[in-house]
C-alpha cells in the first residue's frame, strides 16, 4: 500500500485500461474494494461493496465501449435468504474523463 494506507492488502484479480494505462485491482481483504493505481502511482479505492465480508471481487473488466466497469462478488447473499451464490455487477460513470483517455 502507498504511504500505509492499507489499500493495497488483499490483491488479487486485475485489469489494465490500455488507454490510460490505469490498472485497477480487486481487493480480497475483506474490505470488497476496486482500487486503481494510475501512471503516476497514485491509489484509489474507486468502487466498495459493502456487507459482504466472506466473499470477494473478481473478475473487473470494462465494456467494448469502455463506458462499464463489471465485476463480480463470489459469495454475495442473493435474494430473501441470503444464499451466498454471488452477483455481477455494473458501474456507469465518466469513465473517460475519470481516466483520461
Amino acid at each position: 500500500s502507498q504511504g500505509g494506507s492499507g489499500v493495497l492488502d488483499g490483491l488479487d484479480n486485475l485489469l489494465v485500461d490500455a488507454a490510460s494505462q490505469v490498472l485497477f485491482i480487486a481487493e480480497d481483504d475483506g474490505t470488497q474494494v476496486l482500487v486503481v493505481i494510475r501512471p503516476d502511482n497514485s491509489v484509489e479505492a474507486v468502487v466498495q461493496v459493502p456487507d459482504q465480508p466472506d466473499s470477494e471481487i473478481t473478475g473487473p473488466c470494462f465494456s467494448p465501449d469502455g463506458q462499464r466497469v463489471y465485476f463480480s462478488s463470489q459469495r454475495a447473499p442473493v435474494g430473501p435468504s441470503a444464499l451466498a451464490v454471488g452477483v455481477t455487477y455494473e458501474v456507469t460513470g465518466p469513465w473517460d474523463q475519470y481516466l483520461g483517455r
